[in-house]
C-alpha cells in the first residue's frame, strides 16, 4: 500500500504531501492539481518505482513532453522537480517495485461506444491509455468473454449500483457482443443509458486488480445519479476492504464522499481506513492540498470544503430571487 506521496516543483505545486489510506479522496475544484496527484503515481509506474530513474516521460502508462512539462508554471526557475513516494512502513524496494507493477488507472474518459467488437487473442489485465480508445474498447470487450467469472461479479455490482446488469459473448465473426440486462430483456449496451456504460471499465478493473493492489480513479461518479453515485461508493468501499485493495480517487460528488462518510458513522469504515484531501489554488497559480480531520461520527472539521458551502450559497441565491419576486 502507498503510504506517502510528496511532490516538489511538480506541475502547479511547490510542496505537497499526501498520506493515503485504503480509500482516499480528493476534492476540490478543477484545475487543483488533483490529476496531478494520480500523473505522479503513474509516473513512479512507468519509472518501476525508481524517482531516480527520470528519463522516461512518453510511455505505456503517462505520456508528457519532458521534465519541462512537468515543472510549475509559475515557477520556471525552479531547479527541477522531484515525485517520492513510500510504500508500507519500510520503503523496500522490492515492495515499491511490486506495488507500481500492481498499479491500476481507471480514467474519467471510459465506456463502450460500438455494437459489436472485434474478439483479441489474449486477456490483458492492465487497460492502458497508450492503447488508444478504439484498442482500450477491443481489449475490455475481449476481456469480458475471457473473464467469464469476472463478468458474472461485474453484473451483479452494476446491478447494486444501475439496476441493470451486464452480459457479454462470442458472436459468429470471431465479434465481441456485450449486452446490457433489465427485467424486460436485454439491449445493446450502447442502447443503454451511458451511467451503467460508464462503470463497465471502472468495476472491471477493480475487480482483477490484484489483492493488495492500487486502484487510481478519476470521477468514478460521471453519468450517474445521485442515489447511484452513493451506492457505488459503498460498493468501492466493500471491495477494498474485503480484498484489499487501495482506492485512490478524484471526485466532484459530494454523494461519493457523503456515503463515505455515512459508512464511518455506521462503523463499517473507520478513521484509519478513509483520508480526504481538498484541493484549492490560490492567486499566483499555486495548488495546495489539506487533509481533513473525520472524527469517528463521520463527521469533517469545517465540512466537506467546496460542497456544502456551495449549497448554502446556492439555497440563499434561490431564497433572494423567491423574495424579489413576491
Amino acid at each position: 500500500m502507498i503510504t506517502n506521496i510528496t511532490l516538489e516543483n511538480f506541475k502547479c505545486f511547490r510542496h505537497v504531501s499526501i498520506n493515503p489510506k485504503l480509500l482516499t479522496v480528493l476534492i476540490g475544484p478543477n484545475g487543483t492539481g488533483k490529476s496531478s496527484v494520480l500523473q505522479a503515481l503513474l509516473l513512479q509506474k512507468q519509472w518501476r518505482g525508481n524517482s531516480r530513474n527520470l528519463q522516461n516521460f512518453q510511455g505505456e502508462f503517462i505520456d508528457l513532453h519532458d521534465s519541462k512539462e512537468l515543472e510549475p508554471t509559475f515557477m520556471r526557475q525552479s531547479p527541477g522537480f522531484s515525485v517520492r513516494c513510500k510504500v508500507g512502513d519500510i520503503d523496500d524496494p522490492d515492495s515499491r517495485r511490486q506495488t507500481f507493477d500492481h498499479l491500476r488507472f481507471v480514467p474519467a474518459i471510459r465506456g463502450l461506444t460500438q455494437t459489436t467488437y472485434d474478439l483479441g487473442e489474449l486477456f490483458i489485465d492492465y487497460l492502458s491509455l497508450r492503447m488508444g480508445f478504439d484498442a482500450l474498447e477491443v481489449q475490455l470487450a475481449t476481456n469480458l468473454v475471457y473473464g467469464s467469472s469476472e463478468i458474472e461479479k461485474l453484473s451483479k455490482m452494476l446491478k447494486r449500483v444501475t439496476g441493470v446488469g451486464l452480459r457479454a459473448a462470442a458472436i459468429p465473426g470471431r465479434k465481441v457482443e456485450v449486452k446490457s440486462q433489465i427485467p424486460a430483456g436485454e439491449a445493446r449496451i450502447t442502447a443503454e443509458g451511458f451511467g451503467t456504460n460508464s462503470l463497465i471499465q471502472l468495476l472491471h478493473q477493480l475487480i482483477i486488480s490484484e489483492e493488495g493492489a492500487t486502484v487510481l480513479i478519476e470521477e468514478p461518479e460521471i453519468h450517474l445519479h445521485p442515489k447511484a453515485q452513493a451506492d457505488l461508493a459503498e460498493v468501492m468501499a466493500e471491495t477494498a476492504k474485503a480484498e484489499d485493495k487501495q482506492i485512490i480517487m478524484t471526485t466532484h460528488s459530494e454523494h461519493i464522499a457523503g456515503r463515505l462518510l455515512t459508512l464511518v458513522a455506521e462503523n463499517k469504515l473507520t478513521t484509519e481506513e478513509l483520508a480526504i484531501y481538498s484541493f484549492e489554488k490560490d492567486e499566483k497559480g499555486e495548488c495546495s492540498a489539506t487533509e481533513l480531520e473525520i472524527t469517528e461520527l463521520g463527521q469533517t472539521t469545517g465540512g466537506l470544503t467546496g460542497f456544502f458551502d456551495t449549497n448554502l450559497a446556492e439555497m440563499d441565491r434561490y431564497v433572494k430571487a423567491l423574495q424579489n419576486r413576491s
